[in-house]
């Protein structure tokens, strides 16, 4: 009974776990889907700079050059992400001029290739930089450690304007839909398991007591 009992508890905990999880992709992917529209607004560098954005966050940014400093938010063994600055065709590589970083993530939600190292992201800048394209992807506010390392890179850089552009396919609501379904049905287990692993202690309370009553029972009469 005990092992039922600590099985439920342990189930219990493991699906209110991947709800959390679940419930942290799903709202953030519905926060996305909120700030933007599936078909992205294509702009200059030059013309986000000097004009902004209308409320659609899925943009299209084109006419620009990746600048030499690259931004680490975390080392690891394992190459997984990297803000890469961009700058305005014609404008130099300067703190006054950098506005925009570009996020690469290897995650499936990237639509960018996969960089598997430093040297690899090398020639995917050179690459870039001779035969120039556009980038899709949405737009968010950078952390502050971001910022921060941005500062060190490019001392002078006014963090307040500063804008990371993510790199990704926009979501469909199909698809997280499709999570919150998922998180729901955790839910439901989660719940489930909560309420057999108080069934099955009600049960090993009962059992205790009566095994209690039957050991006072013996005991009494082996005085008589």
């Amino acid at each position: 009974m005990k092992k039922k009992k600590a099985l439920y508890a342990l189930a219990a905990l493991i699906f209110l776990g991947a709800s959390l999880a679940l419930f942290i992709v799903a709202a953030d992917e519905q926060s996305i889907i909120s700030s933007g529209l599936p078909a992205a607004q294509r702009i200059s560098l030059h013309n986000f700079i000097t004009q902004g954005f209308s409320r659609n966050k899925h943009i299209e940014l084109a006419d620009f050059y990746f600048g030499k400093q690259y931004i680490y938010a975390t080392k690891l063994v394992q190459f997984q992400d990297v803000y890469l600055p961009v700058f305005a065709d014609g404008e130099p590589e300067n703190a006054s001029n950098l506005r925009i970083l570009l996020w690469i993530r290897n995650d499936r939600n990237s639509n960018e290739r996969l960089i598997e190292s430093e040297q690899h992201l090398d020639r995917f800048v050179a690459d870039f930089n001779r035969r120039p394209r556009s980038v899709a992807g949405v737009l968010r506010q950078p952390t502050d450690r971001v910022r921060t390392l941005t500062a060190d890179a490019y001392p002078g850089t006014n963090g307040q304007y500063l804008q990371v552009l993510w790199a990704r396919d926009f979501p469909a609501q199909e698809s997280i839909n499709v999570l919150w379904g998922i998180l729901t049905l955790c839910l439901v287990a989660a719940a489930a398991c909560a309420v057999a692993y108080r069934r099955q202690s009600r049960i090993c309370a009962i059992f205790s007591s009566d095994v209690e009553k039957i050991c006072r029972r013996g005991a009494e009469s082996n005085r008589r």
